[in-house]
């Protein structure tokens, strides 16, 4: 088939790459000239810097197919012992996070009231069929309520940047709740699937996660292509795409696979699917700024424990950080010889307009709240601040429907997908899942 992917990010480019494979006849469809979505590396006075996602897990098979078939498993960085250590902040302290029910009982995380209703969970009813709880709701059924505030919320933050009575349990954490489901129990099913459930490690790569989405690029060469898609028809020969920036065009396609963002998805989709073009509008996006600061010449340890992959700091503690990656820690190679470099998040749906704020104003508060967390004692030599206005899909109780909703509007188009974040599926890794299970879906109409 003549299958034309818009979009060239981790989705848009993994997409091609399985779809190529399979022996379609691929075109992706790009409009800046770097692909690869947020997944941005930046070298910067002997820094190397993530602008956006830090790294990949390992774990799942089609994320390793696509390293190795990318030709970049001689080139995956693992991380460093110390990453295996995470903190959390919490009633002004930072706690290491336990990484197993043992290390729990001996945490100060939980109350001993806290450990008992949190070893009581296998013995939790579940939830009836069709219940659209929220996150914390779920935690606190399943854990308890002092596990949920103090474990569950802290982590959501760490991957949605909100609340976690915001979200959807279903939608947000689907592989969780289908623990539940199918063992009976959070705890029991996590055991049944290894200690990681599958997930893996963090990876990089020695010039930074970009290597991946130039690597994917690059075995496409021609068949990537700079422009703009600005419209998007069904006719008699199949699908047409028009194509602006500077050098209008059409390109014809039998299948249209679309992975861009959900406004520019939403406005190719709205003369042929309104009502899916209207859910992908209505889905909300929580802003981010990124915040790395670079330590050259560190003798001493800048007065903080850098034996650790970071911190997520709980709400109520206030601080605008919701957290920090100690990226030289995690990755060999991250900061020149006897530096160190970081790398803060702020902003999420607690504080969405910080991302309108002047990068002084934006770097004064990362640092006065690194003092105040980790002890902090010397100013950066360098920081750079990077803007996301769009950076977290908000999976909010009803996402589920509403995501239904737009696949029965999209199912009148049996040649036509959407991939991407937004309806399902928040990370590098289910983005890649999803671009993997296309080109067999691509296979089965085309016979």
């Amino acid at each position: 088939m003549r299958v034309a992917i818009i979009g060239g990010g981790i989705s848009g480019l993994a997409a091609a790459h399985f779809a190529a494979g399979a022996g379609h006849d691929v075109v992706c469809i790009e409009p800046g000239h770097r692909p690869g979505g947020l997944i941005r590396s930046e070298r910067r006075q002997g820094f190397l810097c993530e602008t956006g996602p830090q790294a990949l897990l390992d774990g799942p098979a089609e994320t390793r197919a696509l390293v190795a078939e990318a030709g970049l498993d001689a080139r995956v960085l693992r991380p460093q012992p110390a990453a295996k250590r995470r903190l959390l902040y919490l009633r002004g302290n930072l706690h290491a996070l336990p990484a197993s029910p043992p290390a729990l009982l001996r945490s100060p995380l939980l109350s001993l009231r806290g450990k008992l209703r949190f070893l009581r969970e296998p013995f939790v009813r579940t939830a009836p069929p069709g219940d659209d709880e929220s996150v914390f709701a779920f935690g606190a059924r399943r854990f308890g309520e002092e596990a949920a505030r103090n474990l569950v919320s802290p982590a959501v933050i760490g991957i949605y940047a909100t609340d976690a009575d915001a979200l959807s349990m279903q939608s947000a954490f689907p592989r969780i709740a289908a623990l539940e489901r199918e063992h009976g129990s959070v705890l029991r099913g996590a055991i049944a699937r290894g200690r990681d459930g599958g997930a893996g490690q963090p990876i990089s790569f020695p010039d930074g996660l970009q290597e991946l989405p130039q690597a994917l690029a690059a075995r496409l060469g021609s068949r990537l292509v700079t422009a703009e898609a600005t419209t998007l028809s069904r006719q008699a020969d199949g699908w047409h795409i028009g194509l602006g920036s500077g050098n209008p065009r059409e390109i014809a396609a039998d299948a249209v696979v679309i992975t861009a963002a959900a406004g520019p998805t939403a406005a190719l989709l709205e003369p042929l699917a309104p009502g899916a073009a209207g859910v992908l509008r209505s889905i909300p996006y929580a802003p981010a700024a990124v915040v790395s600061l670079g330590f050259q010449n560190v003798n001493a340890s800048l007065g903080m424990d850098l034996g650790a992959y970071g911190f997520i700091a709980a709400r109520g503690e206030g601080i605008a950080l919701l957290g920090c990656q100690y990226e030289s820690s995690v990755f060999a190679q991250r900061a020149p010889e006897g530096g160190v470099l970081l790398r803060a998040i702020l902003g999420g749906t607690f504080d969405p307009g910080i991302v309108e704020k002047s990068d002084e104003s934006i770097v004064s508060q990362t640092l006065g709240d690194l003092r105040r967390v980790t002890g902090l004692d010397r100013d950066p030599d360098f920081t750079l601040v990077w803007r996301h206005m769009a950076a977290f899909p908000q999976y909010r109780r009803g996402h589920a429907q509403q995501v239904a909703a737009a696949d029965a509007d999209l199912a009148r188009f049996p040649n036509l997908f959407v991939l991407g974040q937004t309806l399902r599926g928040v990370g590098l890794n289910p983005s890649i899942a999803a671009a993997a299970a296309l080109a067999p879906r691509l296979s089965s109409i085309q016979a």
